[in-house]
């Protein structure tokens, strides 16, 4: 039997995970207020105070620094609204309180953390042509979520209108506006933000 190595009682694996997340963290931190273009990779390294060995270890470039962090944060993102939304359909709630519940969950997921806003809205933009490709698949993972949920609701009998996939592309699209302009326009609130998103969901996309 192969005994797992370890250093000062610590074994390598988890060591190098939680280097891994000090890495996450620091990005985070440096892309999502500095920006990524302005972060190199000595400076997350800086941040995290470990060496460029050690980021190597975890990651293969800056670019796949960002996917990680990215993927982060939708992951906790869709984890979030998908276990509100199951909620609220479980206990036969009305299907304006579904909506809001899943609503409500994306809010308050990026309304404590502008670097989650900025990092997920602009600075992944335009970064190179594959990780354009990459994002388009994220959205595309977000439809079939929305679309799963709304399904599952007209099973349930709630008043769901027929949506395809583009219509939910159109409905992100115009959400990950909102939550930009509530970052950076001190004249929008989350209540707006939450306004303008249940009305382009009913009567704009559920009917």
């Amino acid at each position: 039997m192969t005994e797992s190595r370890s250093y000062r009682g610590q074994p390598v694996d988890d060591r190098r995970r939680q280097r891994r997340t000090r890495f996450l963290d620091s990005a985070l931190a440096l892309f999502g207020t500095q920006g990524y273009a302005a972060s190199s990779i000595p400076a997350v390294c800086r941040h995290a105070s470990l060496s460029s060995r050690q980021f190597y270890e975890s990651f293969t470039d800056r670019e796949d620094l960002l996917k990680a962090v990215y993927d982060d944060i939708q992951d906790a993102t869709m984890s979030a609204v998908s276990d509100a939304v199951v909620a609220a359909l479980e206990r036969h709630a009305r299907l304006d309180d579904v909506l809001e519940a899943g609503v409500a969950a994306f809010v308050d997921y990026y309304a404590d953390s502008p670097e989650r806003i900025r990092l997920s809205f602009v600075e992944v933009v335009g970064v190179s042509p594959a990780f354009e490709v990459y994002r388009r698949e994220r959205r595309l993972k977000w439809a079939d979520l929305l679309a799963a949920v709304s399904d599952r609701a007209a099973q349930q009998g709630l008043p769901v209108a027929d949506t395809d996939p583009l219509v939910w592309s159109a409905y992100l699209g115009a959400v990950n506006f909102a939550i930009v302009e509530n970052a950076e326009n001190p004249d929008t609130t989350v209540d707006d933000v939450m306004r303008v998103m249940r009305r382009m969901l009913r009567p704009g996309v559920l009917g």
